[in-house]
């Protein structure tokens, strides 16, 4: 065995992939901390256009949370983005039945990002704050961030369990 550990894959769904889910990409990055070197971060949306920058208002926010998306471009969600993902996390539950129509053999776990690690499931979306005023991206990232609390733990043991498995 070479002993090289694959990442785990992380995949943020959202519909145009300009607000939310890259909002989810850059904050569950800097909570990874040293462990992103282990983990693969992305974000794709089921109704976006290829190659749009992050929304002006997630922009704004972003910077006020230290997190930086000026780099960011959008992407469509589509079944190559969905090979090989370990956890698809949703912005809005009703995505399931599409993810899952794009990629039917996929061994990723999908979930809606606010059901996570919650029994039982509350089938809630994260707000899209798109068109709205600063105070809804705000909103909005103050859930993804209350959300990602959950989720962290959850990479961390499958990163654990990978380590022991390797």
């Amino acid at each position: 065995m070479s002993g090289v550990q694959k990442p785990f894959r992380v995949l943020f769904v959202c519909t145009g992939n300009t607000c939310r889910s890259p909002l989810a990409e850059a904050a569950l990055k800097r909570r990874l901390g040293a462990l992103i070197a282990r983990v693969d971060v992305g974000s794709a949306g089921v109704a976006a256009q290829k190659g749009a920058p992050a929304s002006e208002g997630s922009r704004v926010v972003a910077r006020a949370a230290g997190l930086d998306l000026e780099a960011h471009r959008s992407r469509p969600l589509t079944a190559e983005v969905l090979e090989g993902q370990d956890l698809v996390l949703l912005m809005d539950p009703g995505d399931a039945a599409r993810v899952r129509a794009l990629a039917p053999d996929a061994e990723a776990s999908v979930f809606a990002l606010a059901d996570f690690g919650r029994d039982p499931a509350r089938h809630e979306a994260v707000p899209d704050p798109f068109g709205q005023p600063i105070a809804a991206y705000t909103e909005c990232l103050r859930r993804i961030e209350d959300h990602l609390a959950r989720v962290v733990p959850y990479i961390e043991a499958e990163l654990r369990e990978r380590a022991i498995g390797a």
